[in-house]
Parts: C-alpha cells; structure tokens; sequence
C-alpha cells in the first residue's frame, strides 16, 4: 500500500491511529459503506417524520448486534464445505474466511468483500421493508445496519493491524480477537461485542482453554 509516495504498511512497528485509518480510508469497502450510511442517511432525513419508533430501531439493533455478529460469525463465516452426493456445497463468505484464518496478517482478507456486502445490504433492505410498518422506518434500519457495518469494519481492521488500542475497550477487542484467529477458533466469536459469547458460552478463560491446531484451516470436524 503507498500514501504519497511512502510505502504503508497496516501491520509496521509503531503504527499511529492516523496513519492506521489512512490506510483504511484507501480500501474499497470503507469507503462504499460511508457513501451508502450518507446516502441512506439524507434520503432519511429528506422523508422526515420521525418518531420514538426511530429510536427503538436502533436501540433494538444495538441490543441484538451482539446475538447477530455471533450466528453469522459462527454459521456464515466457519461454514464448512459440505458434500452430497458426490457435489460439494461451499460459500464464498466461508472461503473468504477460511483464507482469512489461513493468513491473518495479509490485509487482502481483512474487510467485507464487496460481492458479500452487496448480496447483505439487498437481504437486509429487503426483509426491512417487508417488516418494517413504514418506508420511513425501513430506511431507518437500514442506516442503523450500514452504521454497525461500518463499526465493524474499523474494529475488526484495528485487531488485525499493529496499532496498540489505547483503551481498554479496544484493547479488550484486540486481545480477544487475537485469542480467536491464535489460540481456539472455537471461541471468542465477537468482534465489535461480547455479549452474545458471554450468553451462548464462548468467552471462556484463555488458562482453560487448549491451543487449536485447526486456528488456520476451520476444518475441524469434531
């Protein structure tokens, strides 16, 4: 990566939080999700009538992000290729991310491939204005789901690079995530939260827990 004629590297000694998201800023699915959050965003704001409904969309999404970044992350993302009869079904979301496991260091791996992120944003646009009672409210949720995106992206991005989280929130983020990609890829399933490893049983003491040999292939069978 080069910024001005200087080589950038996210993951070089001494990496500053201006210089990490400079790097961030020059990949591709940063910048689509702040086009798509402002866009969403104005068309909001253009519809108007805005209500207490609004504010429940997005602390009922805050609540259940937790819950929701855990089944994805343990469903979607370790999806293990499977065969029957003699045809074997995969997803590109799990081969992105079983490469992601294989070279944790390789940023080409870091951030949502853009092909997954738009196949997201139509489900999720979809089920929102089936649900949603209003057009109004669905464009509400759906700027509140590119917002949790965006947060995603940053955070998960942060625990990959050589940037030293400088509070305890991040650096909590940072170890945990570590502790997933180099000690168990069975446990600590959050990125951006916790809770839902706390609920479901994943965020066990690291002492207690055997170093994986499977952190790098997600092909554990057992």
């Amino acid at each position: 990566m080069k910024t001005g004629g200087v080589t950038d590297s996210p993951r070089a000694p001494g990496l500053t939080l201006r210089g990490a998201f400079r790097i961030f800023w020059q990949q591709q699915s940063p910048r689509m999700l702040v086009a798509l959050f402002g866009f969403i965003v104005a068309l909001r704001l253009a519809l108007a009538d805005f209500t207490w409904w609004d504010l429940a969309i997005v602390a009922g999404f805050g609540v259940l992000h937790p819950i929701s970044e855990w089944i994805i992350h343990v469903f979607l993302l370790h999806f293990r290729p499977r065969t029957f009869a003699g045809l074997t079904i995969d997803t590109r979301a799990g081969a992105d991310h079983r490469r992601h496991h294989a070279s944790p260091h390789d940023p080409k791996y870091w951030f949502i491939p853009l092909s997954s992120a738009l196949v997201a944003f139509v489900v999720f646009a979809t089920i929102a204005r089936w649900l949603a009672p209003s057009p109004h409210l669905a464009v509400t949720v759906m700027a509140t789901v590119c917002a949790l995106g965006l947060v995603y992206e940053w955070t998960h991005y942060l625990c990959h690079t050589s940037y030293r989280g400088k509070t305890r929130w991040l650096q909590r983020r940072q170890r945990l995530h570590r502790l997933h990609h180099f000690k168990n890829e069975q446990y600590w399933m959050g990125v951006t939260m916790h809770a839902g490893d706390i609920l479901l049983g994943t965020l066990p003491d690291p002492r207690a827990v055997p170093t994986s040999p499977n952190c790098r292939t997600l092909l554990r069978l057992d």
